[in-house]
């Protein structure tokens, strides 16, 4: 028994390394809502999009991981105007449950288009850290999962700098406010639109390259969206350290569960989270009610 508490400290780093990535996906999905009131079920595959995108320039072009990764986040924001584009902007006028099916609908075009090209056989790409653990105490860490922690960490300052001080970032804020008044002030609702879901999908892209040198690159990377989505809603859906939070608690509970439970559990424990906390907190941790509901 002594034994399995002894490795609580690793189990707990561990998670929040995974947390971090539903973090990232998370905060997508929250920058998207914020401005649209809707919630983006394609965001999943965005991450599956960036994988499959790092895959293509590394082996195919020839890039170095560094030079893949901000080439795979344009990439994918690009993807990201597309879907706008196809999925929300001609559905604009029409019920949020409408466009949520279309995200949906969006997100299985493509996965099986992937499935079509490049059927289901696994990929990988070599990351450009060494996957031999450095000892920090009693915990064993990755280079890798450091890393991962550490680009997350970096984001998420970024963002913070960018809606704080920069033009686009300022017009977001008061486009998540109040569209009406961003639009009298002379904000391009449509535009900032078009940005949000750029950068909510560039972030998604990120998470993919971030992933793919852990777990490789197949078509059923898009699940991660389970645990994001998990974490936006604990977190309130609409606070950006909400979804940090709620990704690290999910990412944490789920490496604990699994070895003090069961394996099997281990992904039941997100819902399990997200029941515990709604019953608590109905607008989660950090959430403010909304005039819409979704």
């Amino acid at each position: 028994m002594e034994d399995l508490f002894d490795i609580v400290p690793q189990l707990v780093v561990s998670g929040i390394a995974a947390g971090a990535l539903y973090a990232l996906v998370a905060i997508g999905l929250v920058l998207i809502y914020i401005a649209t009131d809707i919630v983006n079920f394609a965001q999943g595959e965005s991450v599956t999009v960036g994988a499959y995108m790092g895959w293509l320039f590394i082996t195919e072009l020839h890039l170095p991981y560094l030079l893949a990764l901000p080439a795979v986040m344009v990439g994918s924001a690009l993807v990201g105007v597309v879907v706008e584009r196809v999925a929300y902007r001609p559905l604009l006028k029409s019920p949020p449950f409408t466009v949520i099916l279309a995200t949906l609908a969006i997100g299985l075009i493509i996965k099986n288009g992937i499935r079509l090209v490049w059927q289901s056989t696994p990929r990988t790409i070599e990351g450009v850290f060494s996957a031999e653990p450095l000892e920090i105490g009693p915990v064993l860490l990755t280079p890798e999962r450091l890393a991962i922690m550490v680009t997350v960490a970096v984001v998420v300052v970024l963002l913070a700098l960018f809606f704080r001080f920069s033009r686009l970032g300022r017009a977001m804020r008061a486009t998540a406010q109040s569209q009406e008044a961003a639009a009298l002030m002379g904000i391009s609702v449509p535009g900032i639109f078009a940005r949000t879901w750029a950068l909510g999908t560039a972030l998604g892209g990120l998470a993919g390259m971030l992933i793919a040198p852990l777990v490789g690159i197949n078509t059923e990377l898009g699940d991660v969206l389970v645990p994001g989505f998990v974490a936006a809603v604990v977190g309130g859906f609409t606070s950006i350290p909400g979804a940090i939070v709620g990704g690290v608690m999910v990412g944490v509970l789920e490496n604990l569960a699994g070895v003090y439970i069961s394996s099997s559990v281990k992904q039941v424990v997100p819902f399990v989270v997200l029941l515990t906390v709604l019953m608590v907190l109905p607008s989660g941790l950090f959430g403010a009610k909304r005039r819409k509901m979704v």
